[in-house]
């Protein structure tokens, strides 16, 4: 008697999980070059790609850069409206290289580990789970 009401749970927990989820505002890392630690940030419905930032002096034997991260319009403004005018002639003259990565999906200018953030991971992780259990329930 339980094992088609295990069997009905599934199948109702499968098609919620498989529906059209609502839109949800782009998730991405969020720190400043002088911040040891990165913070996880809904972006603005106006935002729509998560930027990584890094300014390099290449004269320089640093082996660390700093990063900036955030949220933004677009990859564009960022290369335009980030930086003061002062820090853009350092990087227009060479003395200084600014490296712009950009990407539109959560947590891509983050480190791998947060990739488990994906409702779809979550769906698979749940439907290999529970079709195990199912798999081997004796009819």
């Amino acid at each position: 008697m339980l094992l088609p009401a295990m069997r009905g749970v599934g199948l109702v927990i499968l098609t919620l999980l498989l529906c059209p989820i609502p839109a949800h505002g782009l998730w991405c890392q969020d720190c400043t070059a002088n911040s040891s630690h990165c913070t996880s940030k809904e972006c603005q419905p106006s935002e729509t790609v998560c930027v990584s930032i890094q300014i390099t002096d290449p004269s320089s034997s640093r082996q660390y850069h700093p990063v900036n991260k955030m949220c933004a319009a677009s990859c564009d403004y960022i290369k335009r409206h980030f930086f003061s005018d002062y820090v853009m002639a350092f990087i227009n003259s060479g003395i200084l290289k600014m490296d712009v990565e950009c990407c539109e999906k959560d947590f891509c200018n983050g480190v791998a580990a947060e990739v488990g953030h994906s409702t779809w991971a979550l769906a698979a992780g749940l439907l290999l789970s529970l079709g195990s259990a199912l798999l081997w329930a004796k009819p």
